[in-house]
């Protein structure tokens, strides 16, 4: 994949996961394990979340 797509996958499942986490189905500890998995996954660089 493209560094492009990359990192249009890591902002959509960041933008899935807080959806997760505001309607409480997921705990804060979750969403910052999932969040680094991801981030290792689609290989980002620099995570602003």
């Amino acid at each position: 994949m493209s560094k492009d797509q990359n990192n249009a996958s890591f902002a959509y499942s960041v933008s899935l996961l807080r959806l997760l986490l505001g309607i409480k189905l997921i705990t804060e500890e979750e969403y910052d394990k999932i969040v680094r998995i991801s981030a290792a996954h689609c290989e980002a660089e620099n995570i602003y979340v």
